[in-house]
């Protein structure tokens, strides 16, 4: 029995006239302009919600994996095609023709089930389990629910029953027939930047079965390859630095204080419940509580407002400091070549995880 995938990222509204195959959640269209991706494409403890759910599927058996995105939206997940070889990208304009198409071709090419996903919710969902339950009900599809209502995860009979009328990919579309699976393994709906740092609390308290990328330093504290953390800097947990990321001294990160990958946290900062997205820089004997903070843009979760810093030594992102000085750095070798007079390399007092380097 050969299993296929389709993961949808960046539904449109379903209640426009060219309605998507995944129907946008409560509140998701109120969402702050926080990040320019979907939030399943944010990454959280290192990896994002989409990550999550294409390894859940690999592990369940699935062959192949067809992710569609809506044209416009922007899915960026970095090493994405290089770490799942099975798994394609493909921006489309209609997501139901999309995703029609596609049971199509899986069922012509003798996929004969397949699991149809809605990105924007994560749930660890027994996939194996749910399948044998969908064959025992004898249905074309089967939905899966939880106390929250519909989970927008389906199994699919990708043979000729999946081409009559009434096709109904997820469970509030009008007349939709099938079966209801209830689950009761952890799960959560990415309508908010709050849900981010849900997610990353339940992380870090071991609530989810995909835990932190990286190793675990001291009980609770997590460190991701490359991060440099400075001896004065205190770290309680539980908390997570991503990879290449920089801590400085005197800082203090605590209570499921999350800092994700190329980040750069200066002297004297406190960081307390609140998770910097990668790519930021935070300045120096600032305090940040509750938010969430993405560049130069913070968002309070105490009062739900969304604030652009304009000063860059308050809050900016890392991304063109980090291209200038990789286009500087290439400057100066070619020149260091040119005159053979490389000079050594002057290494900070810090403290460096993940490269078999501790220096003081």
């Amino acid at each position: 029995m050969r299993l296929g995938a389709i993961v949808v990222v960046g539904a449109g509204d379903p209640g426009s006239a060219q309605k998507s195959a995944v129907s946008t959640m409560p509140g998701l269209a109120e969402q702050p302009d926080l990040v320019t991706e979907p939030l399943p494409c944010v990454e959280v403890l290192g990896r994002s919600v989409l990550e999550r759910t294409i390894e859940r599927l690999l592990r369940a058996g699935v062959e192949v994996i067809s992710i569609f995105a809506e044209a416009g939206t922007f899915c960026h997940v970095p090493g994405l095609r290089a770490t799942f070889d099975r798994t394609t990208i493909e921006v489309v304009n209609n997501l139901r023709s999309a995703v029609d198409q596609k049971l199509t071709e899986y069922s012509q090419n003798g996929i004969d089930h397949a699991f149809v996903n809605s990105a924007d919710a994560y749930a660890e969902t027994d996939l194996l389990d749910l399948f044998y339950f969908h064959r025992e009900a004898r249905q074309t599809i089967t939905h899966v629910f939880d106390r929250g209502g519909p989970l927008y995860l389906s199994v699919v009979d990708c043979g000729a029953k999946w081409q009559q009328p009434h096709r109904n990919v997820w469970p509030d579309e009008p007349e939709w027939k099938g079966a209801s699976y209830f689950t009761r393994g952890y799960s959560i709906r990415l309508t908010h930047p709050r849900e981010l740092r849900q997610l990353a609390a339940d992380t870090l308290l071991g609530r989810c079965e995909c835990g932190p990328r990286g190793h675990e330093i001291s009980p609770g504290v997590w460190i991701d390859e490359g991060a440099q953390i400075h001896r004065r800097a205190r770290l309680v947990a539980p908390a997570y630095v991503g990879g290449r990321s920089k801590v400085l001294d005197d800082t203090l990160i605590t209570r499921f204080t999350t800092i994700e990958r190329d980040c750069y946290i200066d002297c004297g900062t406190v960081i307390e419940n609140s998770s910097v997205l990668a790519n930021s820089s935070v300045g120096i004997w600032l305090d940040v509580c509750h938010a969430v903070v993405n560049g130069n843009k913070l968002l309070s979760l105490e009062r739900d407002v969304l604030v652009e810093i304009s000063d860059p030594s308050m809050l900016h992102s890392t991304l063109p400091n980090r291209k200038a000085a990789a286009e500087a750095n290439k400057n100066a070798e070619k020149r260091a070549d040119a005159e053979d007079c490389r000079k050594p390399l002057v290494v900070p007092k810090v403290w460096q995880f993940g490269a078999n380097l501790i220096q003081e």
